[in-house]
């Protein structure tokens, strides 16, 4: 687990686990560097601890059911079809991340969705008890439509969204809206409809929770780079470079869920990456 903070806020990068995608899932890509035939993603969260508040950002693929491939059927085309389950077996790690970190599930007051893909919303509510008892989701209302609405009725994604709107434990978030203290969430769509990015701000500091904007660091350096699962790939380059203008060379910390390697950096202004070393947050 590492570790950043901003003023007084806490930002610890947790994972689900990794999987590896194929270059090809990354358009652009293949050409541009000598890479190898599959390319490894971290199955990221974070936890921000804030005045008292306790929020979990995104919540990974969930446990993996007995007997059965990790990843539900529509990640499966949203993610790429040849991904093998011995690639993604090291998953479902969250809980382990969060005991690490100190916290319960019942410790949790808010879990923020970036997005609805399958990858980051797996723990909320496994078989549609919710598995955060005392928190309350929140979501881009725009995914909605794109992804539960039109899935099957016992596809894992809409069977855990429903139990926890029923619950009332579900509710839309909007752009610009302050979700816990120092912590504002903003529309950044194109990966999804829905897609937000989180502002954490305290003390004259900022870290930016990047959600799918990036997904791998080629993108930064060359944002037309995109992503298989884009639903609209030309609003998905336009969020990757309003993003880069705006953080690139302001000594902003970036937190990317899906980096491998370092979770938290910053972006110079040539877009080069520079790593910020973890620290422990006291």
């Amino acid at each position: 687990m590492r570790s950043i903070v901003v003023g007084d806020i806490e930002i610890h990068a947790l994972t689900d686990g990794r999987l590896q995608l194929p270059s090809s899932f990354f358009p652009g890509l293949l050409g541009k560097r000598s890479a190898p035939s599959t390319v490894p993603v971290v199955l990221g969260a974070f936890l921000i601890r804030t005045s008292g508040r306790t929020v979990l950002v995104d919540a990974g693929f969930g446990p993996r059911p007995t007997g059965e491939p990790h990843l539900p059927q529509h990640s499966k085309e949203q993610l790429h079809p040849v991904v093998s389950a011995a690639e993604t077996e090291h998953t479902g790690s969250l809980p382990e991340a969060l005991a690490e970190a100190g916290v319960a599930r019942e410790d949790i007051d808010t879990v923020v969705l970036t997005h609805l893909h399958a990858d980051h919303i797996g723990w909320v509510a496994p078989n549609g008890e919710p598995y955060f008892p005392n928190a309350e989701v929140r979501y881009g209302a725009p995914d909605w439509a794109a992804f539960v609405e039109p899935a099957g009725r016992h596809d894992r994604g809409r069977v855990a969204l429903e139990a926890l709107r029923a619950q009332g434990k579900l509710r839309p978030m909007l752009d610009g809206e302050t979700v816990a203290p120092g912590v504002t969430v903003r529309h950044a769509p194109g990966h999804t409809p829905g897609h937000h990015v989180l502002e954490v701000a305290d003390q004259d500091r900022r870290a930016v929770l990047i959600g799918d904007v990036f997904q791998i660091p080629e993108q930064m350096a060359d944002p037309t780079i995109g992503a298989a699962s884009d639903v609209d790939p030309g609003q998905a380059e336009l969020t990757r470079r309003r993003w880069l203008g705006e953080v690139a060379g302001t000594g902003t910390i970036v937190a990317a869920a899906h980096f491998p390697d370092e979770p938290f950096f910053r972006i110079a202004a040539d877009r080069t990456v520079e790593p910020i070393s973890a620290v422990a947050a006291p």
